[in-house]
């Protein structure tokens, strides 16, 4: 099952990185999915002399671009494409990010991308967000007792390890049933609440890879 995963990320990233020209800005997000698409764009830097800058949602990511010959360059232009992997997207294109902990600069780079692709195998693919189950948020450290007492009905439970931009990381257990982007909303008004993991997605624009290589999207 492992390596099947394995094959499917790996299709899903060569997919997204065929969509790369030469000259682009290009968003690198962070997860398994992720690091399968920065590996297949080294590849074409090595195969092909591709030029491209990349631009990393998390330290993690930054490392596995700079092992395969990504020059990276600092957030604060437009880029031409970023792309990510997601915890769980369903039929209406709702999507939950954020297991990785680096959902913040995931909705950066995504927001300064003319496109946004998300790499994903089928597992990822669910009937409802209910499914998953999990909202992860970033707080200010300060704010987190607080936040985490005034989101008491979702039984929120705060990471050991801290973002790498230092936001407290809380994982809130939404109930099945619930409204997905009410709930968001909701946590987003909190003083202190940074962001969540909660994005929208254009269904096209999620490729799924399968174990035999191949890759459809999900719309």
């Amino acid at each position: 099952m492992a390596n099947d995963r394995e094959a499917a990320w790996a299709a899903a990233g060569s997919a997204c990185a065929a969509l790369v020209q030469d000259g682009m800005r290009v968003g690198l997000g962070t997860g398994r999915a992720a690091t399968a698409g920065i590996r297949a764009l080294g590849q074409r830097i090595d195969d092909e002399g591709l030029r491209v800058t990349g631009v990393p949602t998390s330290e993690a990511s930054a490392l596995v671009a700079a092992d395969v010959g990504i020059p990276l360059g600092d957030a604060g232009m437009p880029l031409d494409l970023a792309f990510d992997g997601a915890d769980a997207v369903d039929p209406a294109g709702l999507c939950v990010k954020g297991a990785g902990g680096a959902m913040v600069r995931e909705r950066v780079l995504a927001h300064a991308a003319a496109r946004f692709v998300v790499l994903v195998d089928a597992p990822k693919i669910v009937a409802t967000l209910d499914d998953w189950g999990v909202l992860p948020i970033a707080v200010v450290p300060f704010a987190a007792a607080d936040v985490m007492r005034e989101l008491d009905d979702l039984a929120p439970d705060r990471r050991e390890r801290d973002s790498d931009d230092a936001m407290a990381l809380v994982d809130l257990h939404v109930p099945g049933g619930a409204d997905w982007p009410a709930v968001a909303e909701r946590v987003r008004a909190l003083p202190g609440v940074l962001d969540h993991g909660l994005f929208r997605l254009v269904l096209g624009d999620v490729l799924i890879g399968h174990p035999d290589g191949t890759v459809t999207t999900a719309g």
